[in-house]
């Protein structure tokens, strides 16, 4: 009898147990996106992930409370005016996207008295008129806050309470028509992630100069600047691992370079969207570059000096006008994936084979020469291959 009742006691515990746990990227990935509120409230408790983005919404559901298991929640483009206090409910809420709606406080009802939110970890509420950020936001463990575009910030009362979110590791600043960068995001500790896209008006080799006393800064996303060169600055990172130039279509790309083979610890370079129509010789200098996007330009060849890229693991070229490759591109024995689709790309070059590496790769199917395509199972044993019927750029 005692052992009867001690096996279901323990049942009972490990279910208990499992119910507050969370799912991770992996399985999260598995997980059925209901779209539908109706669909979603007959199945709530196996509901992970709600987006009801573009709904038409002006409040969110009076019934959001009973999603127990919700992880994601997805309410943007709406027209959403407040939080309600039912959201820290969700105990295992960890990423809410409330962006363009008609929010103007953040108001997240954290209390030492009710409590809330302890898995909620990213918050994206850029497009909203917020003037301010609440000072109980730093009772809540933010790992990423987007702000993008929130324009009638008070830029001079919103840095003090982000400050205070010592688990903050990702901000996003984009789109604020900032003329500099304010001072007071070098007092985010452990801010890794800055995005200033969008803002053309900064000063940005002195503001990058100051940026940089933040020392654990490893990524910059400046998209959308009108950049012609990469700032000075970005070179008194002691962290840098990732900048992200996209959409900036006016670059002097020799001299980018230059600056940026300065950065000892530079692994990711993103330069697609750029209008590039020829990479200079000293591309090849970036020797320590792991991830590459080239994608969306109108490279029509790729020079010699590519072979340069020892360490690189990650290489998107589609979107181009690319016929060959150099026969230097067998160089890259550390490439794991490869995307060269919505290319003319006829032949690739001998020594293929010898990348062992390989994992995965995304080709052209119309344009890519038989032959090739016969040889290529032999060279990739264990990539996954793909032929992409899309039509050339």
């Amino acid at each position: 009898m005692l052992r009867t009742f001690t096996i279901g006691l323990l049942l009972i515990l490990s279910t208990s147990i499992f119910a507050q746990s969370l799912l991770d990227e992996v399985e999260l990935a598995e997980q059925e996106v209901f779209t539908d509120l109706g669909k979603a409230l007959k199945n709530n408790t196996e509901v992970v992930i709600l987006d009801l983005s573009s709904k038409g919404l002006d409040a969110f559901p009076k019934e959001i409370s009973r999603f127990r298991n919700l992880q994601i929640l997805v309410l943007s483009d709406n027209q959403i005016s407040e939080i309600p206090e039912s959201l820290n409910k969700l105990k295992k809420l960890q990423i809410l996207y409330i962006d363009n709606n008609n929010i103007e406080s953040l108001d997240l009802s954290v209390s030492e008295s009710r409590g809330g939110f302890d898995n909620l970890e990213e918050i994206y509420v850029g497009y909203n008129p917020l003037k301010t950020i609440p000072d109980n936001l730093k009772d809540i463990e933010l790992m990423k806050v987007s702000l993008a575009g929130c324009k009638f910030l008070d830029l001079n009362k919103v840095f003090t309470p982000l400050a205070r979110i010592f688990t903050l590791e990702s901000l996003d600043l984009s789109d604020l028509n900032l003329d500099t960068i304010p001072w007071e995001v070098t007092n985010l500790g452990g801010l890794k992630s800055l995005n200033l896209s969008k803002n053309p008006a900064i000063v940005w080799d002195t503001s990058l100069r100051f940026l940089s006393q933040n020392k654990k800064i490893e990524e910059l996303i400046l998209q959308n600047n009108k950049l012609t060169t990469v700032p000075e600055g970005v070179k008194y990172f002691s962290r840098m691992k990732s900048i992200d130039l996209s959409y900036n279509d006016k670059l002097q790309l020799s001299e980018v370079i230059s600056t940026l083979e300065d950065i000892k610890f530079l692994s990711e370079l993103n330069l697609s969207n750029c209008k590039i129509k020829k990479l200079p010789k000293n591309i090849g200098n970036l020797k320590v570059l792991w991830d590459l996007d080239l994608s969306y330009n109108e490279l029509s060849f790729l020079p010699k000096e590519i072979g340069g890229l020892a360490q690189l693991e990650t290489f998107d070229l589609s979107y181009n006008e690319i016929q060959e490759l150099p026969e230097e591109f067998a160089y890259l024995l550390s490439l794991e994936t490869l995307l060269i689709s919505h290319n003319p790309l006829e032949f690739m070059p001998e020594g293929m084979e010898n990348m062992v590496d390989m994992k995965y790769v995304e080709l052209p199917k119309k344009t890519l020469d038989k032959s090739v395509k016969k040889s290529l199972n032999d060279w990739f044993p264990n990539a996954d291959i793909e032929f992409v019927k899309t039509e050339v750029k």
